[in-house]
């Protein structure tokens, strides 16, 4: 039976899902609905996240129980349902409940979770209970970037139905010119998000160490509780004079920072994807990542885009990149024809949709 409406099943509404949901909703015949169980929560708001602002897609509060209630009455065979979360959100965990034993197709949507060596293996435990008593309900994983599908593989999913996938940003047409930049000639690097241990913002300020004492600059962009200390860290380490700490500021002028920039980093120890990556790639932006973060898979293909697993390797990619000089606009063009093809809201719309119309198991 053809699929006639796909529900996501969320804990709130994510900019970073946005542009492939409103996708997905332009190019399936059917009806797509988002239920959340919250409001973004202050924490992101404060983050700079931006509250998405759904247009075809129906977004449905499902803290109240008529409406979850509602959207898991839709269980016959031509619904699929879409859990996002639904390892540690109750009222998604509720909707697959109600759901396992439907004729409904069911499907997850996530990333890995972080693993910390004391209690990582209990996450993986739970993903094993789960995965050996449910694998077989499910008709397929999107699984984030290859740490998500090297994890469902792990705890048990069957590697035939793990799809590898990511959070996919619209990318729109770069301007025929480059953007403005200083005429210091100087390359600049860039960063951007939570400073927290695990954003790996200290094993950058340690990588800069190793790079020449001019000719390039390091913009960092967010706030967190280890701000001080890493201020401190890039003092003592004599690079304090070119690294620029803003602080929180607007989604538009981070973007706007990207697009200027030469590089952007993203020195993560873990991410299960890492925005950061798509918006620079979106915007012509070449960039450099640690082989733990999930946006590894769109650096395969991408003109001074390398993984990195170290401090030592990630000094060798910086290095690298400021050796090859500022980034010309065909290069940024390369990049930018790059993502529009293979890694676009759009093009990630067009995969879920086609794979709708390969008739269940």
């Amino acid at each position: 039976m053809a699929i006639s409406k796909i529900i996501f099943w969320q804990p709130f509404a994510s900019p970073h899902q946005e542009a492939f949901l409103e996708a997905v909703a332009e190019q399936f015949p059917g009806e797509v609905i988002l239920g959340v169980e919250s409001d973004m929560p202050s924490e992101r708001i404060a983050q700079g996240w931006r509250k998405p602002a759904h247009k075809r897609v129906r977004v449905v509060d499902i803290s109240n129980p008529e409406n979850h209630a509602a959207l898991a009455s839709h269980n016959a065979a031509d619904s699929l349902h879409v859990f996002t979360g639904f390892f540690s959100h109750l009222l998604v965990w509720a909707a697959f409940h109600k759901l396992k034993s439907s004729q409904a197709r069911l499907a997850i949507y996530s990333e890995a979770p972080e693993q910390p060596l004391l209690t990582g293996w209990l996450k993986r435990l739970r993903g094993r209970w789960l995965a050996a008593r449910y694998a077989k309900r499910f008709a397929f994983v999107l699984a984030i970037g290859g740490i998500g599908c090297e994890f469902f593989e792990r705890i048990g999913f069957p590697k035939k139905k793990i799809v590898p996938f990511g959070y996919y940003l619209a990318v729109p047409p770069l301007p025929a010119e480059a953007p403005a930049r200083p005429k210091d000639n100087v390359f600049r690097f860039i960063s951007a998000g939570q400073l927290i241990r695990r954003k790996g913002i200290d094993l950058l300020i340690k990588a800069c160490v190793a790079l020449p004492k001019s000719g390039w600059h390091l913009d960092i962009y967010g706030d967190g509780p280890q701000r001080r200390s890493l201020e401190r860290l890039a003092a003592r380490s004599g690079v304090a004079d070119r690294i620029s700490f803003h602080g929180m500021v607007s989604n538009d002028v981070v973007q706007k920072a990207i697009a200027a920039a030469d590089c952007a980093v993203l020195p993560s120890r873990f991410d299960g994807w890492g925005m950061l990556v798509s918006e620079a790639l979106a915007a012509g932006t070449p960039a450099i990542c640690t082989d733990s973060c999930g946006t590894t898979s769109l650096l395969a293909e991408s003109p001074r885009s390398v993984a990195v697993a170290s401090p030592h390797s990630l000094a060798a990619a910086l290095s690298a990149a400021l050796e090859a000089g500022l980034t010309p606009q065909c290069q940024r063009m390369q990049i930018h024809a790059m993502i529009a093809n293979d890694g676009s809201a759009e093009t990630a719309a067009e995969r879920l949709v086609g794979m709708l119309r390969i008739p269940a198991a």
